[in-house]
């Protein structure tokens, strides 16, 4: 669980302006979501769709209102169903901008392609370069749009309440299934699970709930019953869906089998597709030397050093940050140690976050790496001197957003790579370190990706769908020749051909590729050589040199294919010394390996069908556009408000008398602005009404990096307040009603870290009777913080990182100078991971209000002094530490007892625990008992952490008590249980 400071955390913030210690658990951490940039948004409106765009990325809007309207005709005749209401699209030009949306709160990685929003209908997604892909995700989205709507028509139609849904597999998998043919990732993914064993049963696929395999298994799986039953069989789902809440039972009546038929259908049919391709395939393990196994590993890179030492660079992720890591080899390339960690990123603002699966690294002929991370609002290229261990420069260019692949030239002078601008396209571009010139070598609609510069410095090799096959998705490799700028050919055909790379010599150039087999499936994905030049052909004896009924072709590149594996492999490097260094993916894991004998593979006989460029043409191809110029329809984008929330609740009590509330929230179709109500009455009875009305009303704006709210309050009637200094110590309830107005700013100076200033002036009328107090003021609080987080969560909380608050307060009385008191605050937790499940976690924390009516600190239970009453050890200053060892127990508590599966039970895990607190008021040593106030109290004990649902973490901590500064101990244990996620 990763936690973002918008919407939800400035509110908290807000209400935190004017009650200053409301909020001691919550909210006080997170990581910024920032907005760098403040769109200017344009609404082209369709037949069909109001697409938003910002007029830089234009023609790429343009492409996106052809591709909805495209997948709604062909949508419409396959639901039968027409969607009544018009369907708000979102673009953005680059997966960077998308991240900065407002309409999720939450933050979005790299691999998310965009989504469907269920509250309001919209639709969001980021083109990022290539408009195969893009136009697959919209087709993607607009099978969601259909689904929910025909869901929802079905359930209208049989008097069924909107609260049951469809599982998340089969969501998604009708619309992979349904927004185009299978890819070949999907093919990669599905091998690998056959083969490798780890495929999920249709019985437990719950258990990967969210997980990129349930999307790939759920396409399977849709694909299964469309071919098996009929594809009439998808559609007949969707309008059965009401008749029973357990879509297992669904099934069974529509497919008319029982569950565990259709299941073991299912994994029989993947057996036949796969299984019949295993017979000459080969596994990575078997034929390769493992050079870095563990967690995720990419895009390797060779390097020798000036003492002769062999290095290989990859990116990677060994199950907390991701960060450049290296390992040293012998001249076989065995590891001679474990990989270690070269660049620690995702700490800071400098490496904010590599993008693992899509941008190679280069390296100098001098040891110079250059690798690409998000840096702020854009990407940048880094230089790290591998030599000295030093940083080198870092270059960043502002019409680029996103950047990726960076090559260096043989003499190290320049830097090519791949990037997007404003508009969304992806293009070839040069930089030239010494003159700081950037020249821009493509400007077109195609994809390039992975360039590699060619020893000789005259040509760079990529990857590109500029082809003629392109419209149907394939990408060959072209040479780009620097001096003329003509780019030509290498590769031709149907096949996706990627990440090229020249052999030491510059005659040869490696790559891999993945090609469709007789029945349309991609196979795997495979290592391949060429022939850098042209040259004439041989006639073999296998005829491979010409073709029936014609002679020999002028010219051809020859090729084989080094590898027959079983999934995929990535990235592959040629060593100085002619070995070969790549990344697999193999059991659901992507390593990085080394293949010798790379001579040997090279002089075996041709076995492949040459390239015959003579067959590849000069066509061009492009998608369909629905021109926003022309278009009747284009106008500014204008606020309009819907509801997001209505929640409301009565509740009755002996003490309180009865009482009911009230949550609105209100919001921009952008989500940058927002309105929220709370209304609640404590009134006990009716005439009281208005004098127990609470009411408070906030705006925030998000469009901004700078996000900010305000609004105005009132609060009256009854009030139990542990905080209030004047209020009765064992039952602190009282009259109160204050009225007022407060403003909040959270400046994030990085994604890690931010400024909060909030401030609030509020008229407060407190009445006690039991102590004859009557007091009014007119009150001023103006509060400052820094904030700091760059933990990692896991399932109960943070496994790695720190986190750390110093906040400091002044609130005063304007008119009678009743109130007047500092608050100062500080607040850091550091996790230390000891290993991939273990984490040793540290908390330190000191608070202190000083002044006339300075409120008091409370403490105690389950989140944070464990084994004194909730909220009882109280005092106008504290300091409080813990730690925590904390360890699995049973993951997948399910697999061993099926019946937890019902209840959402994910893990289960304990924690060694040590508690230490004092709080006190005027004296450090002065003892107030009903409050614990005066002494150091501790705890310490075992805890269980119980994880329903992923999101509910249950907590029971047994322990001992420990009183009188440790000088003595309870003598029973304690035992308390609670929830919430670990601090």
């Amino acid at each position: 669980m990763r936690h973002t400071v918008a919407a939800w955390g400035l509110f908290a913030a807000l209400g935190l302006a004017v009650l200053p210690v409301s909020a001691q658990y919550n909210f006080h951490f997170g990581r910024n979501k920032i907005q760098y940039e403040n769109f200017d948004w344009n609404v082209l409106k369709t037949e069909h769709f109001d697409v938003y765009f910002y007029p830089e990325m234009q023609e790429l809007a343009e492409h996106g209102a052809a591709f909805a309207e495209e997948a709604y005709a062909e949508l419409q005749n396959r639901f039968n169903f027409s969607v009544t209401r018009r369907v708000p699209i979102v673009f953005y030009s680059s997966n960077l901008h998308f991240k900065q949306t407002n309409i999720f709160d939450g933050f979005i990685p790299d691999g998310v392609g965009g989504f469907y929003e269920f509250l309001k209908g919209r639709v969001v997604i980021p083109a990022n370069g290539n408009l195969h892909r893009f136009r697959r995700v919209v087709r993607h989205e607009m099978v969601h749009v259909f689904t929910m709507h025909k869901l929802a028509r079905v359930y209208r139609d049989y008097r069924i309440p909107i609260d049951r849904y469809l599982p998340l597999w089969f969501t998604e998998g009708i619309a992979e299934y349904w927004s185009g043919p299978q890819d070949y990732q999907h093919e990669m993914i599905m091998r690998d699970a056959v083969y490798s064993n780890y495929l999920v049963p249709l019985e437990n696929i719950y258990r990967i709930r969210g997980t990129y395999v349930m999307y790939k298994e759920g396409e399977a799986l849709c694909r299964y019953i469309a071919e098996t039953y009929g594809e009439d069989k998808l559609l007949q789902l969707i309008e059965d869906a009401w008749i029973n809440r357990d879509f297992r039972k669904v099934m069974e009546h529509t497919l008319q089998e029982s569950l565990s038929d259709i299941a073991s259908g299912w994994q029989e049919w993947l057996r036949e597709t796969y299984y019949t391709r295993l017979d000459a395939a080969e596994s990575p393990t078997l034929i390769t030397e493992g050079i870095s196994v563990r967690g995720f590993n990419s895009k390797p890179v060779f390097y020798q050093m000036q003492d002769g030492q062999r290095r290989i660079l990859f990116t990677g992720n060994h199950g907390g940050y991701s960060n450049v890591f290296y390992v040293d080899v012998d001249s076989m390339y065995v590891p001679l140690d474990k990989p270690r960690v070269l660049i620690r990123g995702e700490r800071n603002n400098q490496f904010e976050s590599f993008h693992l699966l899509e941008s190679r690294m280069g390296v100098s002929k001098d040891g110079r790496l250059a690798f690409v991370t998000k840096s702020g609002e854009t990407d940048v290229i880094h230089t790290y001197d591998l030599e000295s261990g030093k940083n080198g420069r870092m270059y960043g260019f502002d019409e680029i957003i996103a950047l990726y692949s960076p090559t260096w030239s043989p003499d190290g002078s320049r830097i090519a790579f791949v990037a997007i601008d404003e508009s969304g396209f992806i293009d070839l571009y040069v930089y030239d370190t010494e003159y700081d010139r950037l020249e821009r070598l493509t400007d077109d609609s195609y994809d390039e990706r992975d360039p590699a510069w060619s020893p000789d410095g005259r040509f760079l090799v990529f990857s590109s769908d500029r082809t003629s096959k392109g419209f149907d998705d394939a990408y060959n490799l072209f040479t780009y020749e620097l001096e003329t700028g003509a780019i030509d050919y290498v590769t031709f055909g149907t096949q996706h051909d990627f990440s090229p790379n020249w052999s030491p010599d510059g005659n040869q150039i490696i790559y891999t590729s993945t090609r469709k087999d007789s029945t349309g499936r991609y196979g795997a994905q495979d290592i391949y050589v060429i022939d850098a030049a042209l040259r004439p052909p041989v006639i073999a004896s296998t005829g491979l040199g010409t073709r029936e009924g014609e002679g020999p072709e002028p010219s051809v590149r020859w090729k084989k294919r080094l590898t027959q594996l079983t999934t995929a492999a990535y990235d592959p490097v040629w060593t100085r010394d002619g070995q070969m260094v790549f990344s697999t993916f193999e059991n659901y894991r992507f390593t990085v390996r080394s293949l010798g004998g790379l001579d040997t593979l090279l002089n075996q006989p041709v076995s492949e069908r040459p390239e015959y460029l003579a067959e590849a043409s000069g066509e061009t191809w492009e998608f369909p556009r629905i021109d926003a110029d022309t278009a009747t329809d284009r106008l500014r984008y204008r606020r309009r408000y819907g509801l997001d929330i209505a929640q409301g609740q009565i509740s009755s009590s002996a003490v309180w008398g009865t009482s009911g509330a009230a949550v609105l929230a209100f919001s921009d179709l952008m989500g940058n602005d927002r309105f929220f109500v709370t209304l609640y009455s404590t009134s006990q009875y009716t005439g009281d009404f208005l004098r127990g009305l609470n009411v408070n009303i906030s705006r925030i704006h998000l469009n901004r990096r700078a996000n900010f709210g305000y609004g105005v309050y009132r609060y009256g009637g009854l009030r139990y307040d542990l905080t209030d200094p004047d209020a009765p110590t064992e039952f602190p309830r009282f009259w109160e009603e204050v009225w007022g107005g407060f403003g909040a700013v959270s400046y994030p100076l990085s994604m890690f870290r931010r400024v909060e200033v909030a401030t609030s002036l509020s008229w407060d009328d407190k009445q006690i009777p039991q102590r004859r107090i009557d007091r009014q003021a007119l009150l001023l609080t103006n509060q400052i913080s820094l904030v700091h987080d760059n933990a990692l969560f896991g399932a109960n909380g943070p496994m790695v990182g720190w986190r750390g608050r110093i906040s400091a307060a002044y609130t005063t009385d304007l008119l009678y100078s009743n109130v007047n008191y500092i608050t100062l605050e500080a607040d850091f937790r550091h996790y230390l991971r000891l290993s991939r499940r273990v984490t040793f976690a540290s908390r330190a924390l000191g608070r202190m209000n000083h002044g006339r009516e300075a409120r008091l600190w409370f403490m105690g239970g389950s989140w944070d002094l464990r084994g004194y009453p909730l909220f009882d050890v109280r005092g106008k200053k504290a300091w409080f530490t813990s730690h925590e060892l904390r360890f699995p127990l049973l993951d997948n508590p399910s697999v061993y007892v099926p019946p937890l599966a019902i209840i959402g039970v994910v893990n289960l895990r304990g924690a060694l625990f040590f508690d230490a607190a004092h709080a006190w008021n005027d004296k450090y040593d002065q003892r107030i008992y009903q409050i614990y106030a005066g002494e150091t109290l501790g705890a310490a004990g075992f805890g269980f952490r119980l994880n329903l649902f992923g999101g509910l973490v249950l907590r029971y901590d047994l322990g001992y008590r420990f009183r009188d500064e440790f000088k003595s101990r309870d003598p029973s244990l304690f035992r308390q249980f609670f929830f919430g996620f670990d601090f």
